[in-house]
């Protein structure tokens, strides 16, 4: 069959299909799409469905409250007091770097000290009288 020959087969169905009464599908569908529709605009059905969205949320939320209870009554860290934690490191890495960085600015601005003098030496005599003394 050629190829002109299937163009022009689908060009009668898809004729017949304009012409001829909708089917059941079809009906249902587009009953469907309207009723749809008309829900979907429904204040009401807006409340429902962010209520019923809402609830699996805070059901949630609340085991996690319950777990952090029972960890917190058994003294064991929740996954709260870690990033607490964390966070609290985070600052005192910052703090140690920026105390790092200004004594470095201060050493660099310090001028080299003096060499210490050099110590006085005993006289060998004198350190024995000493050590006769004792």
């Amino acid at each position: 069959m050629s190829k002109h020959k299937k163009d022009d087969k689908h060009d009668k169905l898809k004729d017949k299909r304009k012409t001829s009464p909708p089917t059941i599908f079809e009906n249902v569908v587009e009953q469907a799409t309207e009723r749809w529709e008309q829900l979907v605009h429904n204040p009401q059905f807006a409340t429902a469905l962010a209520t019923a969205l809402e609830q699996p949320m805070n059901l949630a939320n609340r085991v996690q409250e319950l777990v952090g209870a029972s960890l917190r009554t058994m003294n064991i860290p929740t996954r709260d007091d870690y990033k607490q934690l964390s966070r609290q490191l985070d600052a005192i890495a910052d703090q140690l770097e920026a105390l790092r960085e200004r004594l470095e600015e201060m050493a660099e601005r310090q001028p080299e000290p003096p060499p210490p003098p050099a110590a006085p030496r005993k006289r060998k005599k004198a350190a024995q009288a000493d050590d006769a003394e004792v």
